[in-house]
């Protein structure tokens, strides 16, 4: 959380969306954004929001957003993902489980 309110301004939150890519089929993407979407499903805590789309979610439900801060990167991930059959040493990229 703490990084969250580093990187949001008032009426900023955090999108975290799945889309085609990767060397695993598949790769989140995060981003500052403002604009809330019909379809999107908003998760707030101590004062900032995470909003993922429907369509992402069904990637990500039963993981959780977690910030990881390394010597070499600092990054958003998913970690403990129940969808995710398999995932790249970056981090970012996943397949799933059929």
């Amino acid at each position: 959380l703490q990084r969250l309110h580093e990187i949001c301004d008032a009426g900023e939150f955090l999108r975290v969306q799945v889309e085609g890519g990767g060397c695993s089929g598949f790769q989140y993407k995060y981003s500052v954004d403002t604009i809330k979407n019909e379809d999107d499903r908003v998760f707030e805590q101590d004062g900032v929001a995470v909003i993922v789309d429907r369509d992402s979610l069904e990637f990500i439900k039963g993981g959780t957003l977690d910030f990881s801060q390394e010597l070499i990167r600092s990054a958003f991930q998913i970690v403990g993902n129940p969808q995710a059959e398999q995932g790249c040493s970056c981090g970012s990229s996943f397949s799933v489980k059929l």
